[in-house]
């Protein structure tokens, strides 16, 4: 299985099961970006407890783990939980929507081209944006920064600055926003 042929089948599993989901992570980040080597795919999802025994019926056990316990939980709490291709070493992060953002990845999803032949939803850049700004300040990695500034300089007329501006401010994260949108100096 390829990361290509993974990321079909979690949009055709996610829409055949009528599961709202967004894309994030990575994945999303190269929509809007550059292309970069990711061997997962982040997705957010709105998911009940029912929903986990819908997806376990979905997934082939022979190429698909998923932890029906660990799941569970991370619907309870709204956390995360992972469903992975051990023999291709590959794996699919999903994300309970939970927080704002996450709420608002799937409330503004954008419907765009997931592979030459396949559209699927995608969160917007604002919310990514703002997501990856999160995880660099917890755990600063700087390719969440790259991707910001990927983000920004090839699709700049598909993300609304002011919006980010704002809600960056709100989370505590303006100090960060501001160098990684700075036009001349910051991460580009």
């Amino acid at each position: 299985m390829t990361p290509d042929e993974l990321l079909r089948e979690v949009v055709k599993m996610l829409e055949a099961l009528d599961v709202p989901y967004a894309i994030g992570g990575s994945v999303a980040s190269i929509a809007y970006g550059e292309p970069r080597a990711t061997l997962d795919i982040d997705v957010v999802v709105d998911l009940d407890a029912p929903d986990i025994a819908r997806l376990m019926d979905h997934l082939d056990p022979d190429v698909f783990h998923l932890d029906a316990e660990q799941a569970a939980d991370a619907v309870a709490r709204k956390g995360q939980f992972n469903v992975i291709a051990p023999k291709a070493g590959l794996k699919i992060d999903f994300f309970v929507a939970g927080d704002e953002i996450e709420l608002r990845q799937i409330a503004d999803r954008r419907r765009l081209p997931a592979l030459p032949d396949l559209d699927a939803n995608f969160s917007p850049p604002e919310e990514l944006i703002l997501k990856k700004l999160q995880y660099f300040a917890a755990g600063g990695s700087d390719k969440h920064l790259r991707d910001i500034a990927a983000m920004l300089a090839i699709s700049p007329e598909e993300i609304d600055r002011a919006d980010i501006a704002t809600r960056a401010a709100d989370l505590g994260l303006s100090d960060l926003w501001h160098v990684v949108s700075a036009d001349e100096g910051g991460t580009r």
